[in-house]
């Protein structure tokens, strides 16, 4: 069993943070999780809404497999019981889902617990909770997030001025804003169409690791 200090290693390591949506896709998720990870990509998300729950746990399987292959961070979306039940590194909840203190009791201490946030009181209130990263977004204007508004400028300044926890963006972002957004020192972008979209991803994938630089 990987060790938190190794799975937090790749995590940091990864700068891209592939989240698969089978309805925002060109193909279907597995074949873009693993062509995403043939080009380098190192930590991903499984985040299909419209799927059931044994199709979660049977195609849940096969990208375990895909993520021990390539020694990569797999996270589930939203439970943590389908965390355990897979065997992945970790779960990503959002505000109304599993509190983190539940999901540490469902998943142990070596599990990777993530949490959506969008606002200075939402991150102090992960980072006491103990949560080992938090999502800050969205940063641009995204259709995955209905009725969302995306954060301004000063309030993202705001939120990392009290940030002490690794955490990534995520909302809208497209290989073109991609330096202006280095400048905050995120330890990684999170992308669903500039990949999942993409008619060849391997390309895609490997020209935005190039560029984030990691």
């Amino acid at each position: 069993m990987r060790t938190k200090e190794y799975r937090m290693d790749v995590f940091k390591k990864a700068g891209l943070y592939f989240v698969t949506s089978s309805s925002l896709s060109r193909k279907d998720s597995f074949t873009t999780v693993r062509d995403y990870l043939e080009a380098g990509g190192r930590l991903f998300q499984l985040r299909e809404k419209e799927w059931s729950k044994e199709k979660l746990i049977e195609e849940g399987r096969k990208f375990k497999e895909l993520s021990l292959k390539h020694d990569a961070i797999f996270i589930v979306n939203d439970d943590p019981f389908l965390a355990l039940e897979l065997s992945a590194d970790g779960v990503h909840l959002g505000q109304n889902d599993t509190s983190i203190k539940e999901a540490r009791q469902i998943l142990g201490e070596d599990a990777i617990i993530g949490l959506s946030t969008h606002n200075v009181k939402e991150v102090l209130s992960a980072q006491e909770e103990g949560a080992d990263y938090i999502n800050i977004g969205p940063v641009f204007m995204t259709d995955t997030k209905k009725g969302i508004k995306n954060i301004s400028t000063i309030e993202l300044i705001d939120i990392l001025k009290v940030v002490k926890i690794p955490y990534t963006f995520m909302g809208g972002i497209k290989k073109h804003r991609i330096p202006e957004l280095l400048e905050y020192k995120p330890t990684a972008l999170a992308m669903i169409t500039e990949i999942s979209m993409a008619e060849d991803v391997r390309t895609v994938t490997s020209d935005i690791i190039k560029v984030i630089g990691k």
